[in-house]
């Protein structure tokens, strides 16, 4: 769930945008759906939801494997932060690329490609959740929900619901 506001007379403001420029986080580029049964979010009311984002590679590529077996939790945490950025993307682009508008995020789920002994879920996650603090503030801080999965599109995978 993201709570977001729009802006009042078409009015822009820029604080989240130029904290993002001061950390040096520059969001990716916003990606299309790969398929005409999915968007990427969804509005209802005053309230946005963000469907499953993928952590990616350097090169844009998902990565395929499993934590535990042939990817480390620190390269799966790394991947859940990208998966943050992605999804601080589609915001931005929902958002007329101004993050400001977003009040709260409200509820993160993220899961886990892992093997079935892998039990911290929670750190790789952590990845993703950093990432929306460290770009809005309190606005990102969450509830969450995190679990492995046997098989998945990607090694990490987060969406806000």
């Amino acid at each position: 769930d993201l709570v977001w506001r729009r802006s009042l007379l078409g009015v822009r403001t820029v604080q989240t945008e130029a904290a993002m420029a001061a950390a040096g986080i520059q969001l990716p580029a916003y990606q299309l759906a790969t398929s005409p049964f999915y968007v990427k979010a969804q509005q209802d009311g005053d309230r946005l939801y963000l469907g499953l984002h993928v952590g990616q590679d350097a090169a844009g590529q998902v990565v395929r494997g499993k934590v535990g077996d042939d990817i480390t939790e620190e390269y799966a945490r790394a991947l859940a932060a990208n998966a943050g950025l992605r999804m601080l993307s589609t915001l931005s682009h929902y958002c007329n690329g101004d993050l400001d508008k977003v009040q709260q995020v409200v509820w993160l789920t993220g899961q886990v490609n892992a093997v079935p002994d892998f039990t911290a879920h929670g750190k790789v996650i952590d990845g993703c959740s950093e990432i929306l603090v460290k770009v809005l503030g309190d606005r990102g801080q969450h509830t969450r929900s995190c679990y492995g999965v046997g098989s998945a599109q990607g090694v990490v995978g987060c969406e806000l619901i």
